[in-house]
């Protein structure tokens, strides 16, 4: 396993995906980055019946994830979805002045840069830009525009115009495309590209073709775009207007293409009339074939022509100047061959993807530098942790059992009788915090406490000045309770209170408490999957309602005997993802991804305030994670290395993002040889957590020392220490001991 850098993740929300300019350039993106630096997905809040899937198609022919779940959502779903899932990059790019993406980030605890991205002055000089890091313009004006908004810190608006990728301008097809149109050799064909839309004056086109379609038999035109979805009696219009000015079988109405960089080629002459928009990529796409161009003198056509030297502009809303343009190029071949080189050069100079391409890679490594990076506050007394399994569940029974036979992992491995010694190896090692486990089954005795298991345990940790995070129901819990009635929170919470009262007996450091640990996933594996007691199915969420009052009323009564107490809530964090094959089940898929939080969210009050959860109960979020917490909806899971995996340190940005709270990861762990570089990847990913923003608390090897197997009591080689003992210690893993120093020593010299 390597720990190499993963791409740098960049996210662009639109609010509508189309066929346009800030279209075209994610597509440009998309192909012409370095795949192995960058990796771009896309998000699409709005969809309107008539608007063209045409983007969608290509990008997701570059493999780049096009998200439309917003397409069914509401505003306030969409923000809360953008929301989580903007978390997991490392920067966000918003197209079109998406009005979800501000109350998006507002309400994150960690927000990655986000860079603005606007093809329109109206979009710049629209909506608020105080989380905006950079503000791209395509042109100068809508650059200017944007820095009007953003006072004392102009500079962070910023000019990358439009690209053009040349290679897809090199061979040509145009005697076969001409022919397929209807064009003779000795005609001239003038055209027009766009989306049909007011303010591109594809009216005043139409009219300027019918003038000089009466003096030229041999001009021909051709409208290439399709409707724009929020005006489609546009689109009829103007064809009642070719119809009407007697353009029929001289002027073409082709609607959307593929291939309008081919189509190009078969022009003569390219207009383009707009009034009000911002650098128009399909002039510099005229021009990478060499195309005169006549336009407007509109924002960014104003840089990329020059007046009488590589195009010609004509006055807005003026056809019959721009008719008496067309008959003058028309006439004259040479002048069209001049302008078309010289705007050729332009294109080759400013807007080739070969120019544009590193400016967004300055861009994007600004933004990341600017990042402000975390640390740990000092919460616990060691950021390198261990835990020591202490699952105390029954088995389900075998053929002839009345009960399964009842796990107890601390004796398993004598840590109950060696913990001073334990606890005292550990320190030695650098991990002065760790993990264990009150066993209820042992300690309630139906009507009496006996504490003798627990006491020696407590002591030892004084002794040695080990800080403990206390599990008090790691999935066991006592013979004569039924986790199903009100009886078993009642019956907890009574255990959880004595526990404190013991506990400040014995100290009187600030205490630390897993109240129930990984309430999501004991109430699948116990509610769902019937792996665990108490071996339902189909109950699962009433079973994680039930543990999260559980986990309540224990804090309320720790609270009531030590308010100091401090409480870390487990579970794991997951990552389920979409087959591409089966794109119809990202639906199911995300919805399996977002129960790894109702755990915490119950507790939180987020969901089911009813059962009298609120923000202050969520104290410190105790994050697990193995090798199979991400996997495949209806397949396999997926490691390291794969393409749809998600690097550990943006999962970890997602839930610090989400709650804000104090963050560990408080199991991670795998057996045999693989150990060592398993804490290698996952020590990397921690400290470039770190590295985000997300103030990462620790990180805890679990199991700490190998133990039997749950199910067949096979030995499990998981953790730094053996289980077997001696005089001396426990026998340490050697690789996994090595990475572990190289750790310890890399936070010390940082």
């Amino acid at each position: 396993m390597t720990s190499d850098a993963s791409p740098v993740r960049i996210l662009f929300v639109f609010a509508w995906l189309v066929v346009g300019g800030e279209e075209t350039e994610v597509r440009l993106l998309a192909e012409n980055l370095d795949r192995r630096r960058y990796r771009i997905d896309v998000v699409a809040c709005f969809r309107k019946e008539g608007m063209p899937e045409q983007t969608h198609e290509q990008l997701r022919a570059l493999g780049v994830d096009v998200d439309t779940r917003p397409y069914d959502l509401s505003f306030e779903d969409t923000v809360g979805y953008l929301s989580e899932k903007a978390a997991g990059y490392d920067i966000v790019v918003s197209c079109q002045n998406v009005a979800d993406i501000y109350p998006a980030l507002e309400r994150m605890h960690l927000r990655p840069p986000l860079i603005e991205h606007g093809g329109l002055v109206s979009e710049a000089l629209a909506g608020p830009k105080h989380l905006t890091t950079r503000y791209v313009g395509v042109c100068r004006s809508i650059r200017d525009a944007a820095a009007l908004g953003m006072p004392g810190r102009e500079q962070h608006a910023v000019e990358i115009p439009s690209m053009v990728d040349l290679t897809a301008f090199g061979l040509t097809r145009r005697a076969t495309l001409r022919a397929s149109l209807n064009i003779t050799q000795n005609q001239t064909l003038i055209g027009w590209v766009g989306r049909l839309d007011p303010k591109k004056n594809v009216a005043d086109f139409i009219k300027a073709a019918a003038l000089v379609s009466s003096k030229d038999p041999n001009a021909r035109f051709v409208i290439v775009g399709g409707p724009d979805a929020f005006m489609p009696d546009y689109a009829a219009h103007l064809r009642d207007l070719a119809q009407s000015l007697g353009l029929g079988g001289k002027l073409a109405f082709l609607g959307d293409r593929k291939d309008v960089a081919e189509l190009l080629s078969t022009f003569d002459i390219f207009v383009w009339l707009s009034e009000g928009e911002g650098m128009p990529h399909v002039i510099a796409e005229a021009g990478a074939w060499s195309l005169p161009v006549i336009a407007t003198p509109d924002n960014g056509a104003l840089q990329q022509i020059d007046d009488g030297v590589s195009g010609l502009f004509v006055p807005y809303h003026d056809h019959v100047a721009v008719a008496e343009t067309i008959a003058y190029l028309v006439s004259n071949p040479t002048i069209r061959h001049q302008l078309g080189s010289a705007l050729r050069r332009k294109v080759e100079e400013t807007y080739a993807v070969e120019t544009v391409i590193p400016q967004w890679e300055r861009l994007f490594a600004a933004v990341l530098a600017e990042r402000m990076p975390a640390s740990p506050t000092g919460l616990f007394k060691s950021f390198l942790q261990g835990g020591f399994e202490c699952s105390t569940h029954r088995l389900r029974p075998r053929e002839g059992e009345v009960k399964g036979k009842r796990l107890d992992m601390i004796a398993s491995i004598g840590h109950d009788r060696y913990a001073e010694q334990d606890y005292q190896q550990l320190a030695g090692l650098g991990v002065r915090t760790v993990r264990d486990g009150f066993r209820w089954h042992l300690i309630d005795r139906s009507g009496g406490y006996d504490w003798s298991s627990i006491r020696p345990m407590m002591m030892a940790a004084a002794a040695t000045g080990t800080q403990v995070i206390w599990d008090l129901l790691h999935y066991g819990l006592p013979d004569d309770v039924d986790i199903w009635s009100p009886a078993f929170v009642e019956r907890f919470a009574l255990f959880a209170r004595e526990s404190a009262h013991i506990m400040r007996e014995e100290t009187d450091q600030i205490p630390f408490y897993c109240p129930v640990n990984e309430v999501s996933f004991f109430s699948w594996a116990g509610g769902d999957a019937g792996y665990l007691n108490p071996f339902a199915h189909g109950r699962g969420f009433e079973l994680k309602v039930q543990l999260a009052r559980a986990a309540i009323a224990a804090m309320d009564a720790i609270h009531s005997v030590d308010p100091r107490a401090r409480f870390v809530h487990c579970d794991p964090i997951i990552n389920v993802v979409t087959d591409p094959s089966r794109p119809w089940e990202a639906g199911v898929a995300g919805g399996h991804h977002q129960s790894q939080f109702q755990g915490w969210d119950l507790i939180s009050g987020r969901i089911w305030p009813q059962i009298g959860g609120h923000e202050g109960y969520l104290d410190i979020i105790g994050v697990n994670y193995y090798f199979n917490n991400q996997w495949i909806h209806g397949g396999p899971p997926i490691d390291h290395g794969h393409r749809l995996y998600k690097p550990l340190s943006k999962l970890l940005a997602e839930t610090y993002a989400r709650y804000g709270r104090p963050i560990l990861i408080a199991e991670t762990g795998i057996e045999d040889d693989r150990r060592a570089s398993w804490f290698q990847y996952v020590s990397d990913e921690a400290k470039r957590a770190l590295q985000l923003g997300v103030p990462l608390e620790g990180l805890c090897l679990y199991p700490v020392v190998d133990h039997p197997g749950w199910d067949d009591e096979r030995p499990c080689h998981n953790g730094l220490l053996s289980a077997h003992v001696t005089s001396t210690g426990r026998d340490v893993h050697q690789p996994l001991l090595d990475r572990l120093t190289g750790f310890i020593r890399s936070r010390d010299t940082t």
